[in-house]
């Protein structure tokens, strides 16, 4: 029985991602959230293979509890440990114009907030069969592809960029131990996060229209399962392919 825990599973991806997932009873899966959410506690009612915690990735104490709850779930380990919470802020603000305070929040909360909790979870990923911990990206933190979108989500950019070092350079040296690490681009999705892009994708790139949060979950899940330890700390495209850093 596969087990998945996927951050940031109230709302968007990552509530999606926990919907396709419990539709297969071999697999366990664990929803987090920072605060109470309907929608998680009504697929816990109606799946006994689902679990919801509490945790907030930017507080130690919430994390540290975090891990306390799950280890019994999860005699085995975890074998999927999907980083997928995430915020944007200023998506269409010149560099000259950011509010540098809320810039750094962001930065902190793709890397510091994500290796904190990743970390303190990699325990029991180690334990378990499969070993793999997943970076939700985006491929707007790939500087080939970013540099022609002009004042795009500058400060969003930047942060997901430093997630793929985190996921590059971590990965690394936990190849060493058997562990598995990816960024994954799930597509541009429709989502708050993505919806202000939407001006300069019809404009410039109308030939890729958003998708679904359900079709983003099957990417990220598809490639998740995909990634072995020869292929790990890549950057992928949701069609499997590789992207530039």
């Amino acid at each position: 029985m596969p087990s998945w825990l996927i951050t940031g599973a109230n709302r968007g991806i990552g509530l999606s991602i926990v919907e396709a997932l419990v539709k297969k009873e071999s697999n366990f899966v664990i929803g987090t959230t920072r605060s109470d959410s309907a929608a998680l506690n009504e697929l816990a009612t109606k799946n006994k293979n689902f679990k919801v915690l509490k945790l907030d990735i930017t507080n130690q104490a919430s994390v540290d509890a975090a891990v306390v709850e799950a280890t019994p779930l999860l005699p085995k380990g975890l074998d999927y440990f999907v980083n997928n919470a995430g915020k944007a802020a200023q998506e269409l603000t010149k560099f000259e114009d950011l509010d540098l305070d809320i810039f750094a929040e962001e930065i902190k909360f793709s890397t510091v907030d994500v290796l904190r909790v990743s970390r303190a979870f990699l325990p029991l990923i180690k334990k378990s069969e499969q070993k793999k911990i997943i970076f939700v990206s985006s491929v707007l933190a790939s500087s080939d592809i970013t540099f022609m979108m002009v004042n795009q989500f500058n400060a969003y950019s930047v942060s997901k960029a430093a997630l793929n070092m985190l996921a590059h350079k971590w990965g690394a040296s936990l190849k060493g131990e058997g562990v598995i690490t990816a960024a994954l681009h799930p597509g541009w999705v429709q989502t708050e996060i993505g919806a202000p892009l939407t001006e300069w994708m019809t404009t410039y790139a109308p030939h890729l229209p958003p998708i679904t949060t359900e079709e983003a979950a099957g990417n990220v899940i598809r490639n998740s399962e995909k990634v072995t330890l020869e292929t790990t700390a890549a950057f992928w495209q949701f069609d499997g392919t590789n992207l530039p850093w």
